[in-house]
């Protein structure tokens, strides 16, 4: 019962759900941390549920992506919607939960424990109570279950200036698990918008000496790394060719073979004149069931036929509005089990 890596025979997951999905009414932390590349009254037109086609047409090919994990012999779970509706209210926040779309942004699952990370965004902070009733069963079989402090989300936080620069200041403990990729015990960790210094701190304090969190601060401001960064197997790292160089990669990959990709294939404009949720680049952002077979996005010939040539076999799927939503293959799921 362990998953310390992106490449393991995959045994168990969580599959998210489109179901609820929506724009918050802007807030500092949607801004600085979603769309810092947007004003604020934009944003504000578009507030609310998606329409009913987009969530419809999303929630097919999620449904798809689960079954045919589950004929591969996988475990798959889905979220509890029961709260997706709730608005929640700190003494310094309010909002309405956000979605239960991409269950790996919010909770690392790093050998046989859970942490629940704290994410910078206001409308995020009950999201894992989707996955309660999964986590809860992880627990009883022997799963260890942490949680971050919950911070207090003051508008210090946030960078006025952020163009091009991660928006967060070090005033809390702040980061989301997708900002982490894990290699064993080796964890890479992208200081971003939705993660800061203090995070990967904590984040060694906790794993202690077992692990080391390696801290990457030049790759990429706008949020999170699986969409840069993707190992396939030990020694085999596929890397986004507009955002790592040989000069600024990782010295944990020094050593590996990379794949290098150019260039991803992108929706040439939102439906509806809807904000973006991601760049193209999401097109990157695949799940491995196993060292030798991964699913990616159909449209993604060139990463279809590089993975071919290193022997990695390849399940072409799709997303459609996967860069509206802002999640791939990698962020609308949560492996929990992988055979070592």
């Amino acid at each position: 019962m362990t998953c310390n890596n992106d490449w393991d025979p995959l045994e168990e997951i969580i599959v998210g759900t489109a179901d609820y999905a929506n724009i918050p009414v802007p807030n500092i932390s949607v801004m600085k941390s979603q769309f810092p590349e947007y004003e604020e009254s934009f944003i504000k037109e578009f507030t609310g549920f998606y329409p009913d086609q987009i969530i419809e047409e999303q929630n097919e090919d999620l449904d798809k992506l689960a079954d045919v994990l589950t004929k591969l012999g996988v475990v798959v779970h889905r979220p509890d919607t029961s709260y997706a509706t709730a608005e929640t209210k700190s003494p310094t926040w309010h909002g309405k939960n956000w979605h239960y779309y991409s269950p790996r942004d919010l909770t690392l699952v790093i050998g046989d424990t859970l942490i629940e990370t704290p994410s910078p965004i206001w409308n995020r902070q009950f999201e894992t109570w989707g996955y309660r009733d999964v986590f809860t069963k992880l627990w009883n079989e022997g799963y260890n279950w942490i949680k971050a402090p919950v911070p207090m989300l003051y508008d210090e936080n946030y960078k006025e200036d952020t163009k091009g620069v991660p928006s967060l200041h070090n005033e809390e403990i702040l980061f989301e698990a997708a900002n982490c990729v894990r290699m064993n015990d080796d964890i890479l960790y992208q200081v971003s918008n939705t993660g800061n210094e203090n995070g990967a701190k904590w984040l060694q304090r906790v794993l202690g000496d077992s692990y080391k969190v390696h801290v990457a601060k030049d790759l990429y401001s706008y949020a999170h790394l699986d969409s840069t960064i993707v190992p396939m197997r030990e020694g085999l790292v596929l890397y986004n060719a507009t955002r790592v160089t040989p000069q600024n990669e990782p010295e944990v990959f020094k050593n590996w073979d990379k794949i290098w990709v150019y260039e991803c294939v992108g929706s040439p404009e939102a439906p509806l004149g809807l904000p973006w949720g991601a760049s193209e680049w999401i097109g990157m952002n695949l799940l491995s069931v196993n060292e030798n077979l991964a699913i990616v996005d159909k449209k993604q010939t060139e990463i279809h036929d590089k993975l071919n040539r290193f022997g990695i076999e390849t399940i072409p799927l799709e997303l459609r509005h996967d860069r509206l939503l802002a999640g791939g293959f990698h962020c609308v799921t949560l492996d929990l089990k992988r055979k070592s």
